[in-house]
This record gives structure tokens, C-alpha cells and sequence, in this order.
């Protein structure tokens, strides 16, 4: 059963090459991860995890990016229906490369998998932000470019995921709220639109926001909408112990996922 999902999930995607201008062996990376998906029963609702760590020349954003793909998985079961695009100096033949094409080929690849009508992609975003509402896109040997918030509206409306949790961890990262804003969507960001956030640095693991959000809050709270808060509150205590302006992460709360998201977090609960 499970080669012939990994058979199916290879022709699909096979459909998806076409319209994705997209190096192969990108693509082959891509399609690996997805294939290996468990060809377990349909269920109510499942969630599929999308990281995305874009700045590839400091390795705190690589390492917020995996840190972010196992908290998620321990709090919503998405370890077996994971895919990771990174970006990384250290390493640059392991994981797919973050770009736009490349997250327009998995989020596309992830569509033909999920149940569009039931399932939830949790996309996770890592990077330097700027004010015209776009994050860094960068890596050893490649042109810098850039991810807008619009792009990202685009790749998921025309993938038609319905349902879904963005998180961007980066500086101006508030531009983002309004192009992802809907009824079905959740969107958290590190900063307001106008305000820098911290700890991007190379001599780091995690961003503030990284640390607090997804190292500390998420494992302990019942619901994303607490643990969102307590990430809030804890940033900007670090940020005035360190004498800093505040960073003020955002949170919208699509009122239709946010009831569906409990749902699901209500099911896992002991």
C-alpha cells in the first residue's frame, strides 16, 4: 500500500512539474520528502507543516526552521507529512533550497496530497524582513531575490488550500497579515509592520520570537491563540531587559480556523 501512495504521489507531482519552473533536482528533493508520506487512513483532519527558512547565509534561521517542524509536529501530529525548504550555508545539498518556485512546487505538491477540504498546512516562514511587505531570499552561490506577502496569498489561493496557519518569523514581518488574512486562515508574526524584530544573528540558534514561540510556548499551551500570547509577552520582556524598541508581534485569528484549529487541539489533548 505505502509504495503504491509513494507511486501516485510521484505521478501527481509529475503533473505539477509543468508548471513550475524549477530546477529537476530541486524538485527531486521536494518530491522525496512527500513521497515518503505514510500511507495511513484518511481522518477527520490532519496537519500538514510547510518550513521555509529563506536567509541561508546566517544558520539561525535554518535552525528556528527545524526547531519549528518538530514543535508543530509534537503539537498537531504532522511529523510524517512534513517538508522542509531551507536555506543554509553549512549545507546546501541536503534539504530543497527556499525560493519562490520552490515553495510554489511543494505547496502545489502538498495540495494533490491533502484533503483541501478537511486537512490544515501550518506554513512556517523564517527570515530578515523589509517594509514593502517581502523576506530575504538568499543562499551560498545564488542571486539574493525576495518573497512577497502577495506571492505567498497567490501560491496558496491557487493551490486552494483553504485551511491554514501561517507564521513568519521577521523584521516589518506585520506587512504580511493583511494579503494572508481571511476567515479560514490564522497568520502570527514576529514584528508589527513597522517594527524590527531580534536575536538574527549567526551566533544564534533561534530568533526571540523563535525562542519564545516555538521553544517555549507552544509545547506548553492548549491552544495556539495561548500560546501566541505568552510568546508575546515574553519577547517584549527580553526586549526591555535589553533596552530595545519593541518588536509588537501581531496574531489574526481567522474566527473559522481558529474553531477549527481547536477542534483538532481539543482531539490531541490527553
Amino acid at each position: 500500500m505505502r509504495k503504491l501512495l509513494a507511486l501516485h504521489c510521484l505521478l501527481l507531482l509529475g503533473a505539477v512539474q509543468a508548471a513550475t519552473p524549477l530546477d529537476a533536482g530541486q524538485r527531486a528533493l521536494i518530491d522525496a520528502q512527500i513521497a515518503n508520506f505514510p500511507a495511513d487512513a484518511a481522518s477527520a483532519g490532519r496537519v500538514y507543516f510547510l518550513g521555509f527558512a529563506g536567509h541561508g547565509e546566517q544558520r539561525v534561521f535554518a535552525e528556528e526552521i527545524k526547531l519549528a517542524s518538530q514543535r508543530v509536529a509534537e503539537k498537531y501530529g504532522s511529523t510524517q507529512h512534513s517538508v522542509l525548504l531551507i536555506n543554509d550555508r553549512r549545507d546546501l545539498k541536503t534539504w530543497p533550497q527556499a525560493s519562490a518556485d520552490s515553495l510554489r512546487y511543494a505547496v502545489e505538491a502538498l495540495a494533490h496530497v491533502m484533503n483541501r477540504d478537511e486537512d490544515v498546512l501550518f506554513l512556517a516562514l523564517s527570515s530578515h524582513g523589509w517594509k514593502d511587505a517581502t523576506i530575504d531570499v538568499s543562499n551560498e552561490g545564488s542571486v539574493p531575490q525576495s518573497l512577497s506577502a502577495a506571492t505567498v496569498a497567490d501560491i496558496l489561493a491557487d493551490a486552494g488550500i483553504r485551511w491554514k496557519v501561517v507564521v513568519v518569523s521577521a523584521c516589518f514581518s506585520g506587512t504580511f497579515v493583511k494579503p494572508l488574512a481571511d476567515n479560514h486562515s490564522i497568520v502570527i508574526t514576529a514584528a508589527s509592520k513597522r517594527r524590527t524584530s531580534f536575536g538574527c544573528s549567526d551566533t544564534r540558534d533561534l530568533t526571540y520570537f523563535g525562542e519564545s514561540f516555538y521553544r517555549d510556548a507552544l509545547p506548553a499551551s492548549a491552544h495556539l491563540r495561548d500560546a501566541f500570547e505568552k510568546a508575546r509577552l515574553d519577547v517584549r520582556r527580553k526586549e526591555q531587559e535589553e533596552g530595545f524598541t519593541p518588536s509588537q508581534p501581531q496574531g489574526y485569528f481567522g474566527p473559522l480556523m481558529e474553531v477549527k484549529l481547536g477542534e483538532m487541539e481539543q482531539s490531541r489533548s490527553p
